[in-house]
């Protein structure tokens, strides 16, 4: 996530390769993103907040933690978190004085289609705020929201994409099934999804009404969603959803 907010940032012309600073205890992966946006690279997370006003936590919630122990921020103007799960209270906690933002941004960041939420701490003031939307815009939408329903959010748009793609992945397979090479499979099925959201979007009519729209009676479309009926596809997707907000929420309480 940490190179698509890079490359949606230097995309946008909001700043410039050398006012961005990095660190990544991998260095395959510091050299990587250094090589790629010609950014600059710190020896240490301490470097980083030595250097920022603005810093961005691209962690994984397991190593929240270990990477923020003994951390000196008093230099940094505000800080922003990606990591799934993490409350604002145990940010607080760590970095306190500071105007901290919880955002939870989602794969299509990649191509600068993604969707951000964010939620502010009581530190946080309007322009902080509206510093955090400007750099997420630059990779998509953003919606500003409350806190408990993070895990929610998490569920629903960070890992919904997983979710599209393993559907897509299905359909696919189906089709290689029946005889299509996969080159075309794939050019019909992602076309089918990126179409299918166009229409959502562009006619403001819902999925229900757009779905009823296009099964006719005893028609191909009904016969395949009579299997989703039968399987309980709709429940699956619930189900995956839950689960996924439940793991949310386990992240925040073991960090």
């Amino acid at each position: 996530m940490a190179g698509a907010i890079i490359s949606g940032l230097l995309k946008s012309l909001a700043v410039v390769p050398s006012q961005i600073f990095v660190f990544d205890i991998d260095k395959k992966r510091l050299a990587f993103l250094k090589k790629t946006y010609g950014i600059k690279t710190a020896r240490s997370n301490q470097e980083i907040l030595s250097l920022s006003r603005i810093v961005i936590l691209a962690l994984k919630p397991q190593k929240f933690a270990e990477a923020l122990n003994g951390l000196d921020f008093s230099k940094v103007g505000l800080v922003i978190s990606i990591a799934a799960g993490v409350k604002l209270e145990y940010l607080q906690d760590k970095i306190p004085g500071k105007p901290v933002i919880r955002v939870m941004p989602n794969n299509p960041a990649l191509v600068q289609a993604g969707i951000t939420a964010i939620v502010s701490s009581a530190e946080s003031k309007k322009e902080d705020i509206e510093i955090a939307k400007s750099i997420f815009r630059t990779v998509g939408e953003v919606v500003e929201t409350k806190e408990y329903l993070m895990d929610a959010i998490t569920a629903l748009s960070g890992s919904g994409p997983g979710f599209v793609y393993q559907f897509v992945e299905a359909m696919i397979e189906g089709a290689e099934s029946l005889g299509l090479v996969k080159s075309v499979a794939e050019k019909l099925a992602v076309q089918t999804l990126l179409g299918s959201a166009q229409t959502l979007v562009k006619t403001k009519i819902s999925a229900r009404e757009l779905k009823e729209m296009v099964t006719s009676p005893n028609g191909t479309t009904k016969a395949g969603l009579d299997v989703f009926e039968k399987k309980g596809f709709k429940q699956i997707v619930i189900d995956a959803i839950f689960a996924a907000a439940k793991r949310a929420k386990e992240l925040g309480g073991s960090s």
